[in-house]
């Protein structure tokens, strides 16, 4: 009961902070997006304002009423704040809310916040969290069907919840198999070569395969971190849509060969970039038609929109040769018959 009362709490502080926003009494983060102010998770809050002596202000003043009214007082010791992109005046700025004001990287939710790929060095408290396991397992005791069954329900899992969020280095990646191999066949942190009885990309392979089923981490955290794009085209209603997520372009590559489009209103497909014509996309067709495609009209312009009056033919820019005039022709027959329907697009994973 207690957890659910003090969620309920803190709910209205994200009330609060909305309705500032709404207000006008804070800036908004974007422009164009409606980015959230304020992260909360039971008791792991993180607001997100400008360093403006004016924001400043508003978020001690929003922090000072939830206080009185709840009685919830923040303990700004405990707190900190952290300028993204700022100078020296922005530090002096947050400094007035009276916490420590601290750099980059910085931990929530278990994860090291950076406005960069986090090094082996910001990554090692996760080596060494799998390593610190072993010593409290009587690994003479068990024979090795139990170490597998250790390395995959928990070795294996620990680091589940980084590789959600962010690729780690090879070295990490590296230093993490090192010891689930060390244990698998010595029971230990490390494991000479004369006690690795299979190689470990094998032993990596699912069971029909001939392996032990064990993930291979990179690429357990590459299908992780493609859910994000999967959700950010199916789910539109998630908090996070609107942010710039940020995919390498190995991620976006696997993303793009792993799904098609099945076209219905064309609202929510992109004319340019989705897989909707015949499981093709316009640059499998016409690839050299499609580099003359601004980028940001190939990231917005949906099916609907371009069949309209043909105006996909209004997005293409700079001079065509004879084999981008080819392609033009190509892409006209191709898309010339489709006809549109009243129920909604579906991207399908292959």
């Amino acid at each position: 009961m207690s957890p659910q009362l003090f969620v309920l709490a803190v709910d209205t502080l994200g009330r609060l902070m909305r309705h500032a926003l709404d207000a006008g009494i804070l800036q908004q983060l974007h422009p164009r997006r409606p980015i959230p102010a304020i992260s909360l998770y039971a008791d792991d809050v993180m607001l997100f304002c400008h360093a403006t002596p004016e924001d400043v202000a508003a978020i001690k003043g929003i922090l000072t009423l939830f206080g009185k009214a709840s009685g919830l007082l923040v303990n700004y010791a405990k707190s900190s704040a952290t300028v993204l992109h700022g100078d020296m005046q922005g530090h002096e700025v947050i400094a007035q809310l009276g916490c420590p004001v601290v750099q980059l990287p910085i931990t929530y939710l278990g994860i090291p916040l950076s406005t960069r790929r986090p090094s082996a060095a910001q990554l090692q408290p996760l080596v060494d969290t799998v390593a610190a396991r072993l010593p409290t397992w009587k690994a003479w005791l068990m024979n090795k069907a139990g170490h597998l069954a250790l390395v995959k329900s928990v070795l294996n899992a620990i680091p589940v919840h980084q590789l959600l969020a962010f690729a780690p280095p090879k070295k990490s990646l590296k230093q993490l198999a090192k010891i689930q191999r060390g244990f698998l066949w010595a029971g230990r942190a490390v494991a000479n070569g004369g006690h690795c009885h299979v190689n470990w990309s094998r032993v990596c392979r699912p069971v029909v395969y001939g392996g032990l089923g064990v993930r291979d981490l990179e690429r357990a955290g590459l299908a992780l971190r493609l859910r994000w794009l999967w959700f950010a085209r199916v789910d539109p209603d998630r908090a996070w849509q609107g942010l710039d997520l940020q995919f390498s372009h190995e991620e976006r590559a696997l993303f793009f060969a792993s799904t098609t489009m099945i076209i219905g209103n064309g609202s929510t497909a992109l004319f340019w970039e989705d897989r909707w014509i015949g499981g093709q996309s316009v640059g499998e067709i016409a690839p050299l038609l499609y580099q003359c495609i601004p980028k940001r009209r190939r990231k917005a312009r949906t099916v609907a929109e371009g069949l309209a009056g043909n105006s996909w033919a209004h997005d293409i820019q700079g001079v065509l040769g004879l084999h981008e005039i080819g392609q033009y022709l190509l892409l006209w027959q191709a898309v010339c018959h489709t006809i549109l329907t009243n129920e909604p697009d579906r991207l399908l994973w292959r």
